[in-house]
């Protein structure tokens, strides 16, 4: 059982990483007009910041999923919408941080279903 979560805390750390690198990298790049005709800007920041949450969660277990962690996923929201107001092709959006709130706010609602999985459920166990 040790094992386990020792694996799911060094992979959510990693997969943590990478997702803040690629994630930071495609906010800054002008967007693709394939994306723009598909998938909502809304969704993406509203699934990535689910992601971002459980990875946060997975990547430090020691600690709950408590206001600390919250803001500095908020935190890093409103740094992405800053950051794009410096580039001509993007824009701030308060639209934007209000999908990444609600992606924190479904993997908060989603924790007790999360519990159940069997491998990921070790998260939790003491």
């Amino acid at each position: 059982m040790k094992n386990i979560k020792r694996f799911l805390k060094i992979e959510g750390r990693l997969l943590l990483i990478i997702c803040i690198v690629l994630i930071s990298r495609f906010a800054i790049l002008p967007l693709s007009p394939n994306l723009s005709e598909g998938i909502s800007d809304k969704l993406l920041h509203f699934l990535a910041f689910y992601l971002l949450s459980m990875l946060v969660d997975f990547a430090f277990p020691k600690t709950p999923f408590n206001a600390l962690k919250i803001f500095i996923l908020l935190g890093y929201g409103i740094a992405i919408e800053i950051a794009q107001s410096f580039f001509p092709y993007r824009s701030c959006s308060f639209a934007d941080i209000a999908a990444d709130a609600a992606g924190i706010a479904l993997y908060l609602l989603t924790v007790p279903l999360l519990k159940r999985i069997p491998f990921i459920r070790e998260r939790w166990s003491e």
